[in-house]
């Protein structure tokens, strides 16, 4: 990449973020809270950080509480790393879905991965598998919504470099479970199958918009010959004086 073309690129996610009220006000609690959470004894961060985890435990007592806790709190300043890909990531999906799309799908992102751990902890616990101390882990910060706002983007980036994309989405939120098996890891591949789900129904929905008739159109010999008046979206008409779609006569 030249330096014109990176300053380009530099300058698009500027104006991109600088335009994202979601996510300058996402990433910026975040990065509030874990500014103050630097300054706080350790005691206090362990007491906070289990006070906000979605794990099993806060779930069964205070399931939207923790839902919507979870998703604020960073633990350790390191992690606002990643706020970074968070605000971008968000920003972007703004840019193409709109505020409220892009809102709901960081809650799908925060909710649905944190229902599956809790599912697939509940069943590891009851049938012997898992340790119960699990359903009192620690399970906070924004990864979960990053991982699922880059899956939906993936219908964003052009077709000669979709599957590269593709890939490093899988690398990073995926295959780090084959080795660590944690219920994180769990929630990280369940995020990115949500977004990469809401990519393909938006995508989709965006090619039906763009025909005429709301569907993908069909290739010539595809089409059926004579009346086509059932053509979903299509508007019923009299054809001709004695029946819906016959030929005019004398």
């Amino acid at each position: 990449m030249t330096r014109d073309a990176a300053r380009s690129v530099l300058r698009d996610v500027g104006r991109t973020v600088g335009r994202s009220d979601v996510a300058l006000v996402y990433g910026g609690l975040v990065t509030l809270g874990a500014l103050v959470m630097a300054f706080l004894p350790d005691e206090t961060v362990d007491a906070i950080t289990a006070h906000a985890s979605g794990n099993l435990d806060n779930m069964r007592a205070r399931p939207v509480e923790s839902l919507v806790l979870s998703g604020l709190v960073l633990p350790h300043p390191s992690n606002l790393v990643l706020v970074v890909w968070l605000v971008v990531a968000v920003a972007y999906t703004q840019r193409w879905l709109g505020r409220a799309a892009t809102v709901l799908v960081g809650v799908a992102g925060q909710v649905v991965p944190s229902l599956v751990v809790g599912a697939v902890l509940t069943t590891g616990i009851a049938r012997g598998w898992l340790s119960p101390a699990l359903a009192g882990a620690d399970d906070v910060g924004v990864s979960y919504v990053v991982a699922c706002v880059t899956g939906v983007l993936v219908a964003r980036v052009p077709r000669r470099w979709r599957w590269w994309y593709l890939a490093l989405l899988v690398a990073v939120w995926v295959l780090p479970g084959v080795w660590l098996r944690t219920f994180t890891d769990v929630g990280h591949a369940s995020a990115l199958a949500v977004g990469l789900a809401v990519a393909f129904v938006v995508s989709r929905g965006v090619e039906a918009a763009a025909t005429p008739d709301g569907w993908r159109p069909r290739r010539a010999h595809d089409r059926p010959h004579g009346d086509e008046r059932h053509t979903p979206r299509a508007p019923d008409r009299d054809d001709g004086p004695g029946r819906p779609g016959a030929p005019d006569r004398p």
